[in-house]
């Protein structure tokens, strides 16, 4: 179901500005990439484009049987969770699953800093998730952009709040597009992991040093330490270890209902975009 009507709402009742909204590609998708000081970044990033985009967001936020959290996720998100402490298996099966909106033309949103924390001075290294999305799709022969994006909610300061009010006021600026050509040439010529490695951070740390310059603060190249949760999210709520996790009935499970949720999510996606 499109979440358009109801961000437009939003946008009628938010102190909203949106900067450099020209930026936004109309001929391919994007892998829009963002700061993150606040768990409303999520609900307000979608409020910069006319189009149904995909979130991709902590699966604690997507599974967690939190229904009032829920409801706003859902009210305003097409939200595909990301598990980022199942391991290098579990974080992947998400990532290879959203670079599959890009091949049906459809934007995602990340937040490569993987946490967010009260800091309005510095914007922190982002992890290479993002750049690993787009280097998938462009492996199949599709194309994408990598589209830096900054937020600045300058009125509420509760780090964990959900739900939007009325008083917030907030700036959206989107920055000028990164075109990937010459880095997946530079991943693909690569001969060694590590010298790819590199190659998904330099285009990363671009796109995070444009949002902190846009913002007027500091880019720190130190990545935002993580608490290390232990265990994986599954869809119905349970918290497996990270260890057990590992067995392969259980990948499977896994991976089985993010390929539905993803099909789920294109299918309708796809329909309303085409009609606006």
């Amino acid at each position: 179901m499109s979440k358009i009507i109801e961000l437009n709402k939003l946008r009628d009742q938010t102190d909203l500005k949106i900067i450099g909204k020209d930026n936004i590609p109309k001929d391919y998708p994007s892998v829009i990439i963002s700061n993150h000081n606040r768990l409303l970044d999520i609900i307000y990033l979608p409020l910069a484009f006319d189009e149904d985009i995909i979130s991709l967001v902590s699966a604690r936020l997507v599974f967690k049987q939190d229904l009032e959290r829920l409801y706003y996720l859902r009210k305003y998100l097409n939200a595909f969770p990301i598990e980022a402490h199942g391991g290098k298996i579990y974080s992947e099966l998400g990532l290879k699953n959203a670079s599959r909106f890009l091949d049906k033309g459809i934007s995602t949103s990340i937040f490569p800093e993987g946490a967010y924390i009260d800091d309005q001075e510095h914007v922190y290294k982002g992890r290479t998730g993002a750049a690993r999305v787009l280097f998938n799709t462009l492996q199949r022969g599709n194309y994408a952009y990598f589209l830096p994006v900054s937020i600045d909610i300058k009125s509420n300061s509760e780090l964990d709040t959900y739900k939007p009010s009325k008083d917030d006021k907030v700036i959206i600026t989107v920055n000028e597009p990164i075109l990937p050509n010459s880095y997946y040439k530079s991943f693909c010529t690569a001969d060694l992991p590590e010298e790819r490695n590199i190659v998904l951070h330099d285009m990363t740390d671009r796109g995070m040093k444009q949002i902190a310059e846009s913002l007027g603060r500091e880019y720190v190249d130190e990545y935002i330490e993580l608490n290390p949760k232990g265990n994986v999210m599954f869809p119905d709520g349970e918290k497996i270890d990270a260890i057990e996790a590992q067995k392969e009935e259980l990948i499977q499970k896994y991976d089985k209902h993010l390929k539905t949720l993803r099909l789920t999510l294109s299918k309708d996606i796809c329909l309303n975009n085409s009609k606006n």
